[in-house]
């Protein structure tokens, strides 16, 4: 049995969770939350196994005071969060875990180490990269994971590179980038001269300097339209600048999309932007799901070099790459896109071929089975021969 940690039933963001629990071999155990304090089908797993069912039964019979002394001692327990973590997986056969995320993963290895389960780690973006969660203490669980974990898979070239620089072995080391669900291939977009960004409203991808180059851009091109799609802290500083600038009535934000209707906006756009960056504590994008998306639905990128981006955009072939904070460079390049349908169908095409090709789901969770199943079979080489052939195709 498979017992996938970290899994986040979002259904705005965080697809590529799902499309794990959808895409592995079934069936898979799901638990959500934080440890030690996972949640199973509504359930807090400590609590129901941090004490056997006897003990639990003779406990009940206690006065409420006793218990309640009894109980908190044992909540506070590292030893009785790893213990109940073990009757869980016992319980349910468990013999491989996967761990979205490196925290999670990092949390996890000490007691999968104890069950004697081997444990594949997937890192997703923030947690390669974000100086604020890497601290020395969670370096050295990283380290201790990266020892002990079967396998660590990474969705950027970039981040291979961090993590082989922090010490994780490389014959444990994956490239395995996401890839897009096949409704976004069935996308034909119309290419009226409408740029579009979707994502969360945060510092990495600093949504403001698309709008801020969108606005460069209307003072050449002003039948031209952006629409922002995402939530986030930073939304309400868009719609703010957006009105500053007095260019409002040329930029739409329908808020949060859910991911089953994305692939709709895509349809009625020439190009889509992002401009990642990465801010003054250190935070990295992984591979951008709705970059692969965006491509695989037929439309060029103008985005910046950044982390797992320039793995996927071809510049001037599938789009257009500029560098971080270069807002010039990105008005310069939605100009290209708005000012010729036919050279967004050219570049948007070869995305969609390129995607197809280099990113596709199925060979995404291909690879994913492979590590889990090689993992549960103690397939040392089999892992090693996957880093191998991945980072180096």
């Amino acid at each position: 049995m498979i017992c996938l940690v970290g899994f986040d039933d979002d259904k705005v963001i965080k697809d590529f969770i799902r499309i794990h629990v959808e895409g592995l071999p079934q069936p898979v155990l799901s638990l959500s939350g934080n440890y030690p304090d996972y949640q199973w089908q509504g359930l807090n797993v400590r609590k129901m196994h941090e004490q056997p069912v006897w003990l639990r039964k003779l406990t009940s019979l206690l006065p409420y005071a006793v218990a309640s002394r009894r109980l908190a001692r044992l909540r506070n327990s590292e030893s009785t969060a790893r213990l109940a973590l073990k009757r869980f997986f016992a319980k349910h056969r468990v013999d491989v875990i996967l761990a979205e995320f490196g925290d999670t993963g990092a949390a996890l290895a000490p007691a999968a180490r104890d069950c004697g389960i081997p444990l594949v780690v997937h890192f997703h973006g923030h947690d390669a990269h974000r100086k604020t969660l890497l601290t020395p203490g969670m370096l050295l669980q990283y380290q201790f994971m990266f020892q002990t974990a079967a396998a660590v898979l990474v969705v950027s070239r970039y981040m291979w590179q961090t993590l082989a620089e922090m010490g994780c072995p490389a014959e444990k080391l994956i490239y395995n980038p996401y890839g897009p669900r096949e409704r976004f291939f069935d996308v034909q977009p119309d290419y009226h001269p409408v740029v579009l960004s979707v994502g969360r409203f945060t510092d990495i991808k600093a949504n403001y300097l698309v709008l801020m180059a969108f606005q460069r851009v209307l003072e050449k091109m002003p039948q031209a339209r952006l629409v922002m799609a995402g939530s986030g802290e930073l939304l309400e500083t868009c719609r703010t600048l957006a009105r500053v600038w007095k260019i409002d009535a040329a930029v739409s934000f329908p808020g949060a999309v859910e991911h089953s209707r994305v692939h709709e906006l895509f349809a009625h756009a020439c190009c889509f932007a992002q401009h990642s960056v990465t801010p003054s504590y250190g935070d990295a994008e992984g591979t951008p799901n709705t970059i692969l998306e965006a491509c695989a639905a037929g439309l060029p990128i103008v985005a910046t070099r950044h982390a797992g981006i320039a793995d996927v955009v071809v510049s001037e072939r599938t789009g257009l790459l500029v560098e971080e904070l270069d807002v010039a460079g990105m008005a310069g390049a939605m100009l290209r896109m708005l000012e010729s349908a036919q050279f967004c169908r050219e570049c948007g095409a070869r995305a969609r071929e390129h995607v197809r090709m280099n990113f596709s789901s199925e060979q995404h969770l291909m690879i994913l089975r492979k590590a889990v199943r090689f993992a549960q079979t103690g397939n040392h080489s089999g892992i090693s021969s996957l880093s191998t052939l991945r980072f180096l195709s």
